[in-house]
């Protein structure tokens, strides 16, 4: 390893571990059952919190690094030794804002063997996602800016390329051939979770997103179950295939 670089994530040690996860690398992973606030030490985590609480009354013209700091009580170079700069900051802030819900979707499909029951388990994970007006209004505040920024665009996109992981995590998808046939789905997953968030943000009573998703669940069911009798129908031919014995 050269003088100078950072060993990989995986291998670090427990304090370069907090310093990875803080400073945005090691993504596009960072949607696992680990909690992105447990593994930031106190200060950082004082620092997520105090622009959390700035995010959502403020808006994303609150996040100045001054402002962070005085609202947390720490010195303001303590946001660059922790986070990098703003972006490895609002990374890791916007990584905050759905974990819960997102570890929560992992651990609910993972109770049900692949199939109907998963499925619903997905679709009905990313409806209480769509429905939870409060943190999208704060994720909704930053994207325009992301958008905009190179540094943080690349950051938040690595977000969602963590999001589109969890949707091939919670529908089991086992090899390469599997999951070039369901990256597009878990990509249209999204771009519904996020256009049922927008609208159910904007007019909550006009916007039945449990309708709408039941309605995506339903158009969903027979392409999933192709690819799962496809995947089955490759087992048996496997066993089929296998020398007496080892069948």
């Amino acid at each position: 390893m050269a003088a100078g670089e950072r060993p990989p994530a995986l291998e670090a040690t427990a304090e370069e571990r907090r310093r990875s996860v803080a400073r945005g690398q090691g993504l596009p992973q960072p949607l696992l059952l680990e909690d992105p606030m447990a593994v930031l030490p106190p200060t950082a985590q004082r620092l997520l919190a105090a622009a959390r609480r700035l995010l959502r009354d403020g808006g994303y013209e609150a996040l100045r690094l001054s402002a962070i700091a005085a609202e947390a009580g720490e010195a303001k170079a303590s946001i660059g030794y922790h986070f990098g700069n703003k972006d490895g900051l609002i990374a890791a802030l916007v990584d905050s804002l759905t974990h819960d819900a997102n570890r929560a979707l992992i651990e609910e499909t993972a109770k049900y063997p692949p199939g109907d029951e998963r499925v619903h388990a997905l679709i009905d994970g990313e409806t209480r996602i769509a429905a939870d007006e409060e943190a999208f209004r704060m994720f909704f505040e930053i994207l325009p800016h992301a958008l905009r920024d190179p540094g943080l665009r690349e950051r938040v996109a690595a977000l969602y390329e963590g999001y589109r992981e969890t949707v091939l995590r919670c529908l089991d998808a086992l090899d390469e051939e599997e999951r070039r046939r369901l990256r597009p789905f878990a990509t249209l997953m999204i771009a519904i979770v996020d256009g049922l968030a927008i609208q159910h943000g904007l007019d909550a009573g006009a916007t039945d997103v449990q309708a709408a998703t039941a309605l995506w669940e339903e158009l969903a069911r027979p392409f999933l179950r192709a690819l799962h009798g496809r995947r089955r129908a490759t087992a048996a031919g496997d066993r089929a295939a296998a020398p007496p014995g080892e069948a």
